[in-house]
């Protein structure tokens, strides 16, 4: 059975563990220290993990740009267990959080050229797209989703 929970500081080298699994197909190297900044922040109030029999799976969270704008960020799963719907349930559980803030008009995102399908199936639009943006010059497609 699946669970998604909040995550702990305790689950960071787990973390850990499961991003450098997905080096170099759909991170670099360097964004690493992006992730544990972000996760040693406050915003670890709004991130979750999901799990299967007490081993994580993966993680996904959230952070207010500001009361209008939220951004889906630092979605990553276990290469093992990609397109077993984990992504979705994880983005999803975000999703369903930040629509129940009246005050929220758009929920973004920032992907590549590798992972924006996913993100149209969960009704994300594509902005604008950046080529050869990210560190491994795959292309930066800027992502929302309008709740208004």
């Amino acid at each position: 059975m699946v669970i998604i929970r909040n995550a702990d500081h305790t689950d960071l080298n787990f973390l850990i563990k499961i991003f450098t699994l997905n080096i170099p197909k759909y991170f670099d190297k360097t964004e690493l220290d992006d992730f544990k900044k972000y996760f040693n922040s406050n915003n670890i109030e709004t991130y979750f993990i999901i799990e299967s029999e007490g081993k994580i799976l993966g993680a996904a969270g959230y952070a207010y740009k500001n009361k209008q704008t939220a951004n889906i960020c630092w979605v990553f799963i276990d290469p093992d267990y990609h397109s077993n719907g984990l992504g979705t349930k994880l983005v999803n559980h975000c999703v369903d959080i930040l629509k129940r803030d009246d005050q929220l008009n758009v929920i973004q995102l920032e992907t590549s050229n590798l992972t924006y399908k996913f993100y149209e199936k969960l009704n994300f639009k594509i902005q604008y797209i950046k080529k050869e943006y990210w560190p491994n010059n795959d292309d930066l497609y800027f992502m929302n989703m309008d709740l208004i």
